[in-house]
C-alpha cells in the first residue's frame, strides 16, 4: 500500500468515526441546553406540564395527585414542577440511549411533548421511541356510563370508563380503559367508608369493552350509555402516550373527589389540553356530573343506550301474557323441554318469545351465578337447538326496548331549597342544602324503582315569632333502593340512614337527637297503583335528654311510590316504631310527598306530615322550592 492509499484510509476512518464522537459529543452538550431553554420558556409552569404530572393548585402551592414515587424522576417532583422537569430533560435526553431507553417508555408522553415544544431535531433523538405505543392506530374513543346499581354502595352514583376504537367493526371488541380501587374482599359498606378516607389503591387499567359490559350490563343488571368523543386520532395518541406513563401507577382512591370520574379527566385534557375539567371541581365528583363537564366543553355526541340484560327481560315479560310467562318459566325449570315446546299448539311468533326470555334467562342465571355450568350448558344448548328451528322472528326485541331519559338531561346532582311551612301551629321558613343527588320523589334518575341517594343534607328552621333558629336535620347519608319483585327477579329493598333528627322528648320539648336507622323488606310493582313496599326497621337513638342517653326500637315502614306523569311523582308512607331498651315510647308518623317538575333544575315539592310521639300529635305541612345545580363551575 502507498502512502496516499494509506493517507486515504485513514481519512475514510475518520470521517466515519469523527460523527459519531460529534454526534455523542452534541448529545451531551444539548441536553444542559434544554435545561436552559425549558428554563427561559417556563415550561415547568405550562398546562400541558403541569396536566402530564397530575398537578392540582392548593393554598400552599402545587401537589401531583400521583401518590407513586414510580411516577416520578426527581426526589421532590410530587411538589416541585420544576425539579421534575429538569430530572425529566436529563433523564430522557442523556447521551446513552442504552441508558435512557428503558425510561422512554415510561415516560412517553413527557419525551414526546418535550422534543416538540424544545424544537428538538427530530434526527437527533430517532432511535427514542416506544413501539408498544406507536403500533397502536386509534380511529375513535367514547365516555361509557354505566348506570346506577343501588345493591351496591360501591356503585350507587354509576361509574364512568373510556373506550378506545382501533377498528374493528363490532364495538364490544375495543379496549376499555377504567380507573378504580383496587380491593381484595370488602362488603359494600366497609368499600364506601374506607374510600372517604383515601385508604385504597387506585389503578388505571386497559381491558376488551366486551368484558366490562358483561360485569356491568350481564351481571350487574346495569344499562350503559354510550357517548362517543369528537377527539381526533392525533389526541386519541396523546392519550394513549400518557395512558402507558400510567401503567402499574397507584393514587390514594377517595370516594368523593379523587374517583372514577375524575381521575379519567386527566387523560381527556391529555388529549386535548384546551379544555378545563379537573380544575372545574372544587370539592367533589360524582360520575354524572363528569359527563355534563365533558358535554359542556364540547367533547360528546349523540350517546347510544346498550339495555342490561336485567333490561331485555324485563322488557319481554312486559310484553308476555301469563300463559307464556308459565311456560316459559316451565322451559327454565326443565319442566317442560324445548322440543316439547315446538310440539305444543302455539303460534310461531310465541314460541320465539318463549325461547327468547328462556335463553335470555338461562344466561343470566348463569353470570350471577345461580346455576352450574353443567347446568348452563345442558339448558342453554337445549333451548338454542329448538330456537334455530323456529328461524328468524318479524320482531326485534332489541329496537323496541324503550330508552330512558339521557342521565345527562336530567337536573343538577346538587340541591338548594327554600320551604316556608308551619308546624304545630307555629310558622317557620326553612332553607335547605344536599350536595348529592336524588330521592324518591326525584323524577330524573333511577326511574325504574324507588331509590334515594342523600349526602349531608342540611336542614335549618327560623321560626319569627319567637326569633328561634335551630338545625332541624343533618342527614350524614340516607340510602333507599326499593325494587319491585316480579316473575323473574326477587330483588332485595332496604334502607339505610344516620345523622341528626328532632323529635318530642320527655320533658315535651322538641329536641335534636343522633340516630341510626336500618330496615329491609320487599317491594311489588302494582300496574294501577305504584311501587309498593314493607320494610321492618331497627333504630338506635342517642341523646343527652333521652332517658339513660339512648333509646333502642323496632317497627316497620310501608308506602307507595307513584309516578303520575313525567312532571309529578308523590310517595305516600306510614311508619310505627317502638322503642323498649332505654327510653321507652312509641312513635307514629304517616307522610305525603308530591314533587312538580317545573323546569329541568325547578321542581316544587308539597309535603304534609303527621306524627304522634308520646301520645302528642302534630302536624307539619310545607312547600319547598328546589333550584338544583351542578357541582363543577
Amino acid at each position: 500500500m502507498d502512502f496516499v492509499s494509506l493517507l486515504l484510509l485513514i481519512l475514510l476512518i475518520l470521517a466515519a468515526f469523527l460523527p459519531c464522537r460529534a454526534q455523542g459529543a452534541g448529545k451531551v452538550n444539548i441536553v444542559e441546553h434544554l435545561v436552559s431553554e425549558a428554563r427561559e420558556k417556563h415550561l415547568a409552569q405550562d398546562r400541558y406540564w403541569n396536566i402530564l404530572l397530575h398537578y392540582q393548585k392548593h393554598l400552599f402551592g402545587v401537589e401531583s395527585q400521583i401518590n407513586d414515587p414510580a411516577f416520578f424522576l426527581a426526589k421532590n417532583g410530587k411538589t416541585d414542577p420544576k425539579s421534575e422537569l429538569t430530572a425529566t430533560i436529563r433523564t430522557l435526553f442523556q447521551p446513552d440511549t442504552r441508558v435512557a431507553q428503558p425510561y422512554i417508555c415510561k415516560f412517553y408522553a413527557r419525551f414526546t411533548w418535550l422534543k416538540k415544544t424544545l424544537h428538538i431535531d427530530p434526527a437527533l433523538f430517532a432511535d427514542r421511541t416506544c413501539p408498544e405505543v406507536e403500533k397502536i392506530s386509534p380511529r375513535a374513543a367514547g365516555l361509557i356510563f354505566p348506570t346506577y346499581y343501588m345493591n351496591n354502595p360501591a356503585s350507587m352514583f354509576g361509574h364512568t370508563l373510556l373506550t378506545i376504537d382501533t377498528g374493528y367493526s363490532n364495538k364490544r371488541l375495543s379496549n376499555a380503559v377504567n380507573y378504580a380501587a383496587y380491593v381484595e374482599k370488602t362488603n359494600g359498606v366497609s368499600f364506601a367508608m374506607s374510600g372517604l378516607f383515601g385508604l385504597y389503591k387506585g389503578y388505571y387499567s386497559v381491558a376488551p369493552y366486551y368484558k366490562k359490559i358483561r360485569e356491568y350490563g350481564d351481571i350487574n343488571q346495569r344499562d350503559i350509555w354510550e357517548f362517543p368523543l369528537n377527539l381526533t386520532p392525533d389526541e386519541i395518541k396523546r392519550m394513549l402516550r400518557h395512558l402507558k406513563e400510567l401503567e402499574q401507577i397507584s393514587t390514594n382512591y377517595y370516594f368523593f373527589d379523587e374517583n372514577c370520574s375524575y381521575s379519567l379527566m386527566f387523560l381527556l385534557e391529555a388529549a386535548r389540553p384546551s379544555v378545563h375539567l379537573t380544575d372545574r371541581f372544587p370539592l367533589w365528583v360524582i360520575p354524572i356530573d363528569t359527563i355534563k363537564a365533558v358535554g359542556s366543553a364540547g367533547m360528546i355526541e349523540a350517546p347510544a343506550f346498550r339495555p342490561a340484560k336485567a333490561t331485555r327481560i324485563k322488557y319481554e315479560i312486559s310484553k308476555m301474557d301469563d300463559s307464556g310467562l308459565a311456560k316459559t318459566r316451565a322451559v327454565i325449570q326443565g319442566k317442560l323441554t324445548p322440543e316439547d315446546l315446538l310440539n305444543n299448539p302455539s303460534e310461531r311468533e310465541e314460541k320465539i318469545r318463549i325461547l327468547d326470555l328462556a335463553i335470555d334467562e338461562i344466561q343470566y342465571l348463569f353470570v350471577s351465578e345461580s346455576i352450574s355450568k353443567s347446568a348452563y350448558k345442558k339448558q342453554l344448548m337445549g333451548a338454542l337447538k329448538a330456537r334455530s328451528r323456529l328461524g328468524k322472528s318479524n320482531e326485534s326485541i332489541d329496537e323496541k326496548i324503550p330508552a330512558p331519559p339521557r342521565p345527562d338531561k336530567g337536573h343538577g346532582s346538587s340541591r338548594i331549597s327554600i320551604a316556608p311551612g308551619v308546624y304545630g301551629g307555629n310558622v317557620f321558613l326553612e332553607t335547605r342544602f344536599r350536595p348529592a343527588f336524588t330521592d324518591l320523589t326525584d323524577m330524573d334518575y333511577i326511574t325504574k324503582q324507588g331509590a334515594q341517594i342523600e349526602f349531608g343534607d342540611t336542614r335549618f328552621r327560623y321560626y319569627p315569632e319567637d326569633r328561634r333558629f335551630e338545625l332541624q336535620r343533618f342527614d350524614i347519608v340516607n340510602i333507599v333502593s326499593i325494587s319491585g319483585r316480579d316473575a323473574f327477579f326477587k330483588p332485595f329493598s332496604w334502607e339505610f340512614n344516620t345523622g341528626l333528627r328532632r323529635k318530642e322528648m320527655r320533658d315535651g320539648q322538641n329536641g335534636l337527637y343522633y340516630r341510626i336507622n336500618a330496615g329491609g323488606g320487599v317491594a311489588v310493582q302494582w300496574k294501577w297503583v305504584g311501587l309498593c313496599y314493607f320494610m321492618p326497621q331497627a333504630e338506635a337513638d342517642v341523646a343527652g335528654r333521652l332517658e339513660d342517653n339512648f333509646a333502642l326500637g323496632g317497627g316497620a315502614g310501608a308506602g307507595v311510590i307513584r309516578l303520575f306523569t313525567p312532571f309529578l311523582k308523590s310517595h305516600l308512607s306510614g311508619q310505627i316504631m317502638r322503642f323498649g331498651p332505654g327510653d321507652a315510647h312509641l312513635e307514629i308518623l304517616a307522610s305525603l310527598v308530591n314533587t312538580f317538575k317545573i323546569s329541568q333544575n325547578n321542581h316544587l315539592t308539597l309535603e304534609l306530615k303527621w306524627e304522634n310521639t308520646r301520645h302528642k300529635k302534630d302536624f307539619t305541612g310545607l312547600v319547598a322550592w328546589h333550584f338544583f345545580f351542578p357541582a363543577f363551575y
